[in-house]
């Protein structure tokens, strides 16, 4: 009997892999053209988090760059947590292990799997990465590329938003002339005084909104939001203070020699905007459904994601009606991107996502003043692992199932949220939290509910799964002892 797709276990390879390695290259590969500065501030908060783990490997190890406090003890959590152990392992490390074993290539699966990345577990491991091939990647994960390619393949019902792009030397002009257009379009539907103008500008080669400003208009001026952190947004009284400001954060994010464009698209009134993920294994692609981003009032960053959740009946309707549409949209999508990089879609394993904008009432009249039919906006494609991925691997590996991609549908109905910054009071230990936390999440998972840490910080990376109202909580009990133990001891000090 043939296993069906959805229980195959998702790092299967014909002789089992010796060595299994996650490598999370959140930094180096996903923000592959931003300027150093960025790249080490990213792999800081989110070097530790690793759940894209092939659990199945004789040996399981994370490549790192170098050993830190930080990650060994992430890493020896995990490997309670898993029931395994997770060893971190350096390039040369594990080039050394690997040659002292004489097994076959080790088996490594990054968050990214980049062109640079692929070549260079190739050129140093012998090692071609899980994942969407490189060349599928690059045109996928940049973001002028993709609209363009939506552009170019005109597949009904999901587009990009009215958009251009310009290099970075000139996009405050740019998006100047982009906003009149805007404006114009505005004033021709009867909306104009009604639908806030803005803009979005994003690097093309940016993520998780590092390396992007929303710039907006609203009853007292025009904001300007960068990298998503609404703590930070500047307030201005005119476009081009504004725009200027925003094309000087732009510059300091970036790598203008590996990539240099900006990508303007129009501020957009959305009801919601979901991410899907799907796993792609031996010419089928499998949906993981929606999930909810979360995002903080005034801004379009996502903080986190869960289970998708309508927050109302439109919005449940709205899932109901373009789930389908969404999974049948992007596996054309992805057939066809393969088609046209030279790739047998047979031969893919990865996992990929993209994330839409369902249009709001004032941009669905926008749309039928236009004539247009009507269509979901694409925000963006990311062709790797993501937070709400990555996350639900850690929920397998810490109720230990098979990393397949039933397993992974369950632990989306069962209930998953994930937290990328969750607040922790002054002066708490972060090694403390973890530690009365994984008390916590041993007493819980026998009733199915779970808290994992998956990056010891403040703000800390946080996994909740089961019943997600009941781990926060649980947290938040958590967190309430520890700071009144504080301030106990503050005060008998004093």
């Amino acid at each position: 009997m043939i296993m069906s797709i959805l229980d195959t276990a998702l790092f299967a390879t014909p002789v089992p892999a010796t060595l299994g390695v996650g490598f999370h290259n959140v930094g180096s590969g996903v923000l592959r053209a931003s300027n150093e500065a960025l790249v080490k501030q990213v792999e800081r908060h989110y070097g530790e988090r690793c759940g894209h783990l092939p659990l199945d490997a004789g040996n399981v190890r994370v490549l790192v760059d170098q050993h830190t406090t930080d990650i060994r003890t992430q890493m020896d959590y995990l490997s309670r947590l898993f029931g395994k152990a997770i060893t971190p392992r350096t390039l040369d490390e594990l080039r050394a292990e690997n040659e002292k074993l004489a097994g076959s290539a080790p088996l490594v699966v990054p968050y990214i799997n980049v062109p640079e990345t692929e070549t260079h577990m190739r050129d140093v491991l012998g090692a071609q990465p899980w994942g969407l091939p490189g060349n599928i990647t690059h045109a996928l994960k940049n973001k002028a590329n993709f609209y363009q390619l939506a552009d170019e393949f005109d597949l009904e019902g999901f587009r990009p938003p009215d958009y251009a792009v310009s290099a970075l030397d000139d996009v405050s002009n740019a998006a100047k002339d982009f906003l009149a257009r805007v404006e114009e379009l505005y004033h021709q539907a009867g909306i104009a005084g009604i639908y806030p103008m803005g803009v979005m500008l994003r690097a093309a080669e940016s993520d998780g909104n590092y390396g992007c400003c929303l710039v907006y208009e609203n009853s007292t001026g025009i904001e300007v939001v960068p990298n998503g952190d609404v703590e930070h947004a500047q307030h201005y009284t005119c476009w081009q203070d504004a725009l200027a400001s925003s094309q000087k954060h732009l510059a300091a994010t970036m790598n203008t020699q590996k990539e240099a464009r900006i990508v303007i698209s129009r501020y957009i009134d959305f009801a919601d905007s979901p991410g899907m993920s799907v796993v792609i294994i031996d010419g089928q692609v499998e949906s993981l459904g929606w999930n909810s981003q979360l995002q903080k009032k005034g801004s379009k960053a996502c903080i986190g994601t869960s289970t998708y959740l309508p927050r109302n009946p439109h919005l449940q309707r709205m899932q109901q009606q373009y789930e389908e549409q969404t999974a049948a949209f992007f596996e054309t999508f992805l057939r066809m991107t393969a088609r046209k990089c030279g790739v047998d879609f047979a031969s893919i394993r990865g996992v990929a996502n993209v994330d839409i904008m369902i249009p709001g009432e004032l941009e669905q009249k926008l749309q039928r003043e236009r004539k247009q039919p009507v269509a979901n906006y694409l925000a963006e494609c990311n062709p790797r692992w993501t937070n709400y991925t990555d996350a639900i691997m850690t929920v397998l590996g810490a109720n230990r199932k098979a990393q397949t991609i039933n397993n992974m549908r369950a632990v989306i109905q069962a209930g998953i949220c994930t937290f990328d910054k969750y607040p922790l009071p002054e002066k708490v230990d972060v090694g403390r939290v973890r530690v009365c936390l994984a008390e916590r999440d041993d007493v819980l998972k026998q009733d199915g509910t779970r808290i994992i840490c998956r990056m010891a910080k403040n703000p800390m990376g946080l996994i909740f799964a089961g019943d997600v109202q009941q781990a926060e909580q649980e947290v938040h009990a958590v967190l309430t002892k520890l700071s009144a133990l504080i301030q106990v001891g503050e005060k008998e000090k004093s």
